[in-house]
């Protein structure tokens, strides 16, 4: 005899009963969230339904179909998506002790890391483990926070410069911040670039929208050095292009030059050093499959190779 929708609860939730919320939270849409479950409409419905009453809260504000999340569902779904993320994760690790080789790993990473060190590692790993798909989002250090803290990635790859009190890290490899013109550029002539020299010039850079940006600037006003971005660009290989065409001067992470846009630059030292390291996020608690850690150990090569260092005084 099945049991009526208002028939008093065990107060524990169930999987499928959160599974069905974070459907419902990601399409906002109770037809949608049945199908990507694979499932009824009006399963859906009475998941969410015995869900609230387990909880003794309200999750969902309905409109005929559509749903709006209540703010305690709000405070809630972080929560869900990290029991989710560690659910994935116990399934991954079960299946590399069993030993299946039909797995993917998921990572993270910003674009300097993943063009100068994720890639590199990749084809090393993938030279001994060539069954072993790999996905990698290339996003900036939120999304990248967002997908370790869920489990959507396995662990991501940011700079030391990222604030993520909730995440265990892992950092090396110091790489210092650099002064870039155009090759014919009056900076040419100097040994390294002090704070003055910037004045009179076009300041090409992150904006204050960016980790890199914010840590600039408050490098510059720590040192009593206040400097106005001229040219606002969020992506290296873009920055670096612009300050290639004489748009203005900028500063650049070390590992983010390659050696074609070296040959093409005038690159110089900061008088006073700006330097980070790169991180490895990861997910406290949370075991990463043996695939994942064979992976990082590629990408800790990498980047204690040096072999991205740029040959300035």
């Amino acid at each position: 005899m099945n049991e009526p929708d208002d028939a008093p609860l065990n107060p524990r939730l169930t999987l499928a009963q959160l599974d069905a919320l974070r459907a419902v939270v990601s399409t906002r849409g109770v037809s949608e969230a049945a199908r990507l479950l694979n499932v009824s409409q009006p399963a859906v419905s009475k998941l969410l339904r015995q869900a609230e009453r387990s909880l003794g809260l309200t999750l969902l504000q309905r409109d005929g179909n559509r749903v709006t999340l209540t703010r305690e569902a709000e405070l809630l779904q972080w929560e869900v998506e990290r029991l989710f993320g560690t659910y994935d994760s116990i399934q991954r690790l079960a299946a590399s002790l069993r030993g299946e080789t039909d797995l993917t790993i998921s990572v993270a990473a910003i674009p300097t890391q993943a063009t100068r060190f994720a890639i590199p590692a990749i084809k090393a790993f993938r030279t001994e483990h060539p069954d072993v798909r790999i996905k990698l989002d290339v996003v900036a250090n939120q999304p990248i926070i967002d997908a370790v803290t869920s489990g959507r990635a396995e662990f991501g790859l940011v700079h030391s410069i990222a604030v993520t009190p909730e995440l265990k890290t892992e950092d090396l490899g110091e790489q210092r911040v650099l002064c870039i013109a155009a090759r014919d550029h009056r900076f040419a002539a100097l040994a390294s670039i002090g704070r003055g020299d910037f004045i009179g010039e076009t300041f090409v850079s992150y904006g204050p929208n960016t980790t890199f940006g914010r840590w600039l600037s408050a490098a510059f006003t720590r040192a009593g050095n206040d400097i106005k971005v001229d040219v606002e660009i969020t992506a290296s290989p873009t920055l670096i292009e612009a300050v290639e065409a004489g748009v203005g001067v900028g500063l650049i992470e070390e590992a983010a030059l390659n050696v074609r846009s070296r040959d093409h630059l005038t690159v110089r030292p900061l008088s006073a050093p700006l330097a980070f390291r790169s991180r490895i996020l990861r997910m406290p608690g949370r075991a990463l499959s043996r695939p994942a850690e064979l992976l990082l150990e590629e990408y800790r090569k990498i980047v204690g190779a040096g072999m991205w260092r740029q040959d300035v005084p």
